[in-house]
């Protein structure tokens, strides 16, 4: 694979060579996308080392280089994933709801929309794996731990009028608890879950309406 300047199509000029802490970034890159897509695509079973190769387009020793075998791999790309779709809901700022109870629909649905997107899917398949994996399963309670420590810095950042108040953190448990099982649901029938999903934002927002009552944004 040729790596050198490069002259671009657009303009010409010449592109300035990849230092090599970028093209060894490019190269994790590019595996762990790979692997998320054969999770994705063809399941935890018939995702192979060859697959993978073959997707991201790089050696059996560039994967060697950066991961110590596939449990590691499949493992850290759970977390690439996650990462990148978590900076993609960041990004869209503080929902914008003119109510309080508007804002915590509109991050609901956000996470709902993660939940039934290829990171669960993907995630979804490694749970079922790690249950007869060790080394698998004990990465994969790390990847949940950091979950919990996500879900509260999202949450003190895009609904800080209730992110502290004490008890408010388990209802968001809850919901992802909630959600959790219906995106499972999904996996066999999406139509029956996306018509469950309402009703079940419904009971979430029944049980905020404390929260939202004794905050002092709430209109």
């Amino acid at each position: 694979m040729y790596d050198g300047d490069m002259t671009s199509p657009e303009t010409g000029a010449q592109r300035p060579r990849r230092t090599q802490a970028e093209r060894r970034a490019a190269t994790r890159t590019a595996l762990l996308d790979a692997s998320i897509t054969c999770l994705v695509d063809e399941g935890y079973a018939n995702t192979t080392r060859r697959k993978i190769l073959e997707r991201a387009g790089v050696t059996a020793g560039a994967l060697h280089h950066h991961f110590a075998g596939m449990s590691e791999l499949l493992s850290e790309a759970v977390r690439h994933l996650r990462a990148q779709i978590t900076q993609e809901m960041l990004s869209q700022g503080p929902p914008d709801a003119p109510s309080l109870k508007g804002r915590l629909e509109q991050l609901l649905d956000r996470i709902w929309a993660m939940r039934t997107g290829q990171l669960f899917q993907a995630q979804a398949e490694l749970l079922l794996a790690a249950r007869t994996d060790p080394e698998l399963r004990a990465v994969l309670v790390e990847v949940q731990h950091e979950l919990a420590s996500l879900n509260t810095t999202a949450t003190a950042v895009l609904l800080p009028e209730m992110s502290d108040q004490s008890g408010f953190m388990q209802v968001i448990d809850t919901a992802q608890a909630a959600m959790r099982g219906l995106a499972l649901l999904a996996i066999l029938d999406e139509d029956e879950a996306e018509r469950a999903w309402p009703i079940t934002r419904r009971h979430i927002i029944q049980l905020s309406a404390p929260f939202i009552a004794a905050s002092k944004d709430s209109l």
